[in-house]
């Protein structure tokens, strides 16, 4: 083995005539953790960061286990871009202490990228096309087995399962959660984590996602925003990475009840859709498209009152109102309370507004359409509603629809998919950073109400809507402010 030379000594640890795949050839380690390879006609490197699962030491040679992208493989194939695949490479030293030494040095750069050793897998049988359980076997298991990740496989079995594990977890014994399912396993977990007495600390769980339900919307804005493929493979190697970004968490409150937020709130078209359509989940992810043609035909205006503070640069958004308790978060009791499990076991400091800032609250009335309140870019993985939105920022993202034609609201929506909604004449896009909802009946009509869906969930619902009871978390009617929490939570990301 040959020690690199000079100036090139701080640059590589390793530098060594070897056999790659039954191929004479110098192979090299740099500090950065970049292995090159060239002799003969081949050439070729790989990140020890980016596209390194693991090692395995056989006998006289050293496996690396890559997952590379087909691009670095040679094999570029159009129909899949950015799609990653398993690539063995067989390195064969001359020498025993050479070989012990190339597993030293390799650890050593895995090691510095923190990666994950142990995880809790949270998987929900019943979400999407129920195929998380072969997802896991399939997609994720051999990776973590691989990259040398021990887990905990739970199968989640009933609403609120997820947010009953986190609360009760030991912290301890893992270094990040994987929800194998849809949006709502991850909801569930961080309104578990923050139910906890030690919520502080517990919301610093580093929290990933593979995607297996309808939606996929946290999901599909993180791999997107990193230029990669929404699909399962590549959303776990992003968990064994180990990178981490941190997510901004909405507080939904009314009167003493609060809840959290991650992805979105809808009242209007939107909510309808997504809640109303459930009675034709027998038609799989359809059932949305063809829920959404049946809305626009028979289309519902709700009246109500939306206000919120503006983030700088919106300002020209609303008209100005002047709100009592605009130093709070908590909203006036409203005589509206909650059962025990209902009331967050949390600080009261999470959602308040600074006592110190002279927020400027705007107020929207009239008869909507949409209203919806989004978090992250993407609602799932072909429907991108905020197209501005950052993880980490500070704001949720605001889309109002008042008064539009019929066709105009159908391509409105048909743009979606790329954000070009936006643009529209007829749509109101702005950053708030606090946004408080009353919501009004159903335009025509003396006694229906609409529905205010968070994540996915009905938090509110009013009387002669869908379902109509009076078991959710919320009431319709009265006043539902959301706060934003910048940074709270911290997520696995590509």
């Amino acid at each position: 083995m040959e020690a690199a030379k000079g100036g090139e000594e701080k640059e590589l640890l390793i530098s060594e005539e070897v056999q790659l795949n039954g191929v004479d050839v110098t192979v090299s380690l740099s500090s950065q953790g970049l292995i090159r390879w060239s002799g003969g006609s081949t050439s070729g490197c790989l990140s020890v960061e980016n596209d390194l699962l693991g090692f395995s030491r056989e006998n006289e040679s050293l496996k690396l286990h890559g997952f590379m992208k087909h691009e670095a493989t040679g094999l570029c194939w159009v129909s899949r871009p950015g799609h990653r695949v398993l690539k063995e490479l067989r390195l064969k030293t001359n020498s025993e202490e050479s070989l012990n030494n190339w597993c030293f040095c390799i650890q050593r750069c895995l090691d510095a990228l923190d990666r994950p050793k142990r995880l809790l897998v949270l998987l929900n049988p019943f979400g999407g096309n129920k195929c998380a359980q072969k997802i896991f076997q399939e997609e994720v298991k051999p990776l973590l087995d691989i990259a040398g990740v021990s887990f905990t496989l739970q199968e989640t079995q009933f609403q609120c399962h997820a947010k009953d594990l986190a609360k009760a977890m030991d912290l301890s014994m893992y270094d990040g959660i994987l929800c194998i399912s849809g949006d709502g396993i991850l909801v569930e977990v961080v309104n578990g984590l923050l139910e906890r007495p030690d919520w502080e600390n517990a919301i610093k769980m580093p929290l990933g996602i593979v995607p297996a339900g309808t939606g996929n919307g946290m999901i599909k804005s993180l791999m997107d925003h990193a230029n990669e493929p929404c699909i399962a493979m590549n959303a776990t190697f992003a968990v064994i990475k180990g990178h981490k970004q941190a997510l901004d968490v909405a507080v939904v409150t009314q009167g003493q009840v609060r809840s959290f937020s991650v992805l979105m709130l809808t009242w209007g078209l939107v909510a309808d859709i997504d809640i109303e359509s459930e009675k034709y989940r027998w038609m799989g992810s359809m059932r949305l498209d063809f829920y959404t043609f049946v809305r626009i035909f028979r289309l519902r205006h709700y009246s109500g009152n939306v206000s919120f503070i503006p983030a700088p640069g919106y300002e020209e958004y609303g008209e100005p109102i002047s709100i009592d308790n605009e130093n709070g978060s908590i909203l006036q009791d409203t005589g509206i309370s909650g059962t025990e499990e209902m009331k967050p076991k949390t600080s009261n400091c999470l959602g308040a507004l600074d006592s110190s800032e002279n927020y400027k609250w705007k107020s929207i009335n009239g008869q909507f359409i949409i209203v919806w309140l989004h978090n992250v870019p993407w609602g799932s993985q072909d429907i991108m509603p905020a197209p501005h939105a950052e993880f980490s920022d500070g704001y949720v993202d605001l889309v109002i629809v008042k008064k539009c034609p019929k066709w105009s609201l159908l391509s409105l929506l048909l743009k979606m998919k790329d954000g070009g909604h936006v643009k529209s004449r007829y749509v109101q896009y702005l950053k708030v950073k606090a946004f408080r909802l009353s919501p009004g009946g159903r335009t025509g009509s003396s006694s229906q109400g609409g529905i205010i869906d968070v994540d996915g969930e009905v938090l509110a619902m009013g009387k002669g809507s869908f379902g109509d009871n009076d078991s959710y978390l919320m009431s319709y009617g009265p006043p539902i402010q959301v706060t934003v929490e910048k940074g709270l939570a911290t997520i696995f990301c590509p």
